[in-house]
């Protein structure tokens, strides 16, 4: 038996009190670092979007997407273009987000962490496991989505979208903490998040709300609020699957 399967057969109970002080005071550490990731993260999309978007539709300022977006918003194709894009920003920014959950761990084990931990999974071992999760989970939301916005069922399809973003939370986590392949996480994630359902999405509308908070802080805000999102999936996951093995971690994302 698998250290892994030791730790599932162990059957860790989340307390969510727990979870959420706990979350709490580490994103207290990463508050600053985590914002700045957003903040890139933020730019990396808005670029690809607007300059994607504007060859492809021929849109020449920002007055005449505003025009046309009302159109533009009922068009199949501009949907599925969207939906290209925002899967290559998801593959092109994988180790970023990874990345994310490293400055967590390290500052929730008080070790030291800086805004250049946000790139470790770029020269990782992981980075492929990482791109292909990215892919494979884009895939399966978009082709559904797609297939269901075509027939005009727009609610099943965010409704399914949303389903299957929640299958593959702890995907990431998976692979970077216990090394595991792309397609054993994302197995492995979607079987943790049925065993643990309530304490999870418990816990993810409360990091949406306080991540929402920074809307109130003159909107940009909320580039410092939203990190938190990712701070409470670390926590949730951490009291499922204790990160026990400190040494080969550390390792992760410096080779």
């Amino acid at each position: 038996m698998s250290n892994f399967e030791n730790k599932v057969n162990q059957n860790h109970q989340p307390d969510l009190g727990n979870i959420i002080d706990e979350s709490i005071q580490t994103f207290k550490k990463t508050i600053w670092v985590s914002g700045l990731g957003i903040l890139l993260l933020g730019l990396i999309a808005f670029t690809a979007t607007a300059i994607g978007i504007a060859k492809i539709f021929a849109i020449t300022s920002l007055e005449h997407f505003v025009l046309a977006s009302e159109e533009l918003s009922k068009n199949f194709n501009y949907i599925t273009v969207n939906a290209g894009i925002s899967l290559g920003i998801a593959i092109l920014t994988a180790p970023l987000i990874a990345g994310f959950y490293k400055i967590n761990h390290l500052a929730h084990t008080n070790q030291p962490f800086s805004f250049l931990n946000l790139f470790d999974y770029y020269k990782s071992q992981q980075a492929k496991s990482l791109f292909l999760n990215a892919i494979l989970v884009g895939l399966y939301s978009n082709i559904l989505g797609l297939g269901l916005l075509y027939l005009n069922l727009t609610f099943l399809a965010t409704l399914i979208q949303l389903l299957i973003a929640f299958l593959f939370v702890l995907s990431v986590p998976l692979i970077i903490f216990e090394n595991q392949s792309t397609v054993t996480a994302m197995s492995n994630s979607s079987k943790l998040t049925v065993k643990h359902p309530f304490t999870l999405i418990i816990a993810i509308l409360f990091a949406g709300i306080i991540a929402l908070l920074g809307l109130f802080a003159f909107c940009l805000g909320i580039f410092f609020t939203i990190g938190f999102i990712y701070t409470m999936i670390y926590t949730v996951y951490k009291s499922i699957i204790p990160i026990s093995n400190k040494q080969d971690f550390d390792q992760i994302g410096e080779e």
